[in-house]
């Protein structure tokens, strides 16, 4: 992390690319929130026409509230003049909220595509060999952009920010807060989606599973 106390100034280019980056976000998960009403599996409600998918429709929420975050505070980190360099430190923060939004679309994409999958080789036993490749493909690919996306991202901007060790070292930490209430979300989606009634350790465990979440998939 740096240790340049000197004022920080970084490009608007820099931020405008991040900008784009979340407004097709934004375009992704609003199709996909349409589209998983068709997707095979989830939980029957009654007087639903559809199945609900809770844990990926909980994850594309998230995506797009967690998109709209990083995109204000993108929004904030520029400096009202002639030139609009970013100064502000909101400009990090918004990095790490960008790529949870990110993390979370992976999640709302390839969740409910695993499913699917496992449902088409129920029923195709014939299948079931090359089946079991292409979910593993879609699991590796899923599982690496999950991973880059919710530790090395967020990682490596901590570590490349401009922004002296005081502020950078608070937004880890409330980085890492972050992602542990997430965890719990996820875990409480998932109890719900399995009518699951785990309290307690058990929560706990799946709480701590989620920090891997893409071997549950």
């Amino acid at each position: 992390m740096s240790e340049d106390y000197k004022p920080v100034r970084v490009a608007v280019n820099v931020m405008r690319a991040r900008l784009t980056a979340i407004g097709f976000n934004i375009a992704i998960v609003s199709f996909q929130i349409n589209e998983l009403t068709r997707v095979s599996g989830g939980l029957s409600v009654p007087g639903v026409d559809h199945s609900v998918h809770v844990g990926a429709s909980m994850a594309l929420f998230m995506a797009l509230g967690l998109s709209m975050i990083a995109l204000v505070l993108f929004i904030m980190s520029g400096s009202l003049d002639e030139v609009g360099y970013c100064t502000h430190w909101s400009l990090l923060a918004g990095d790490l909220f960008m790529y949870l939004a990110l993390a979370y679309t992976i999640t709302g994409f390839f969740q409910p595509l695993s499913g699917s999958i496992e449902d088409i080789a129920s029923k195709l036993p014939g299948e079931a060999a090359g089946i079991s490749v292409l979910h593993l493909t879609v699991l590796i690919t899923g599982g690496l952009g999950w991973f880059l996306a919710t530790y090395i991202g967020p990682t490596v901007s901590l570590l490349r920010s401009p922004f002296n060790n005081r502020i950078n070292t608070t937004l880890g930490m409330v980085y890492v807060v972050v992602l542990l209430v997430l965890y719990w979300v996820n875990a409480n989606s998932l109890q719900v989606e399995t009518l699951g009634d785990e309290e307690g350790s058990r929560l706990m465990v799946a709480v701590l599973k989620e920090m891997v979440q893409p071997f549950r998939w």
